[in-house]
């Protein structure tokens, strides 16, 4: 299984200005799906909720924060 992650874009730095971070999701139904063989893009979480999620807390289970 090939993941990309998507690039940083303006939205997520405008949000590291603020002290915030944008989890990543990668798509597992994905490989269950096409089995080893397949190319997958992680999907960002939406501005909206990385905004109003308070700093400290760990995002959902699945997610995860890359390291850039």
């Amino acid at each position: 299984m090939t993941i990309k992650i998507p690039k940083e874009n303006f939205i997520d730095k405008l949000l590291a200005l603020i002290g915030r971070k944008r989890a990543v999701h990668i798509p597992t139904e994905a490989y269950k799906k096409f089995d080893q063989y397949v190319y997958a893009k992680a999907k960002k979480e939406s501005l909206w909720r990385a905004l109003f999620r308070s700093k400290n807390q760990e995002p959902i289970v699945g997610w995860f924060y890359p390291i850039n």
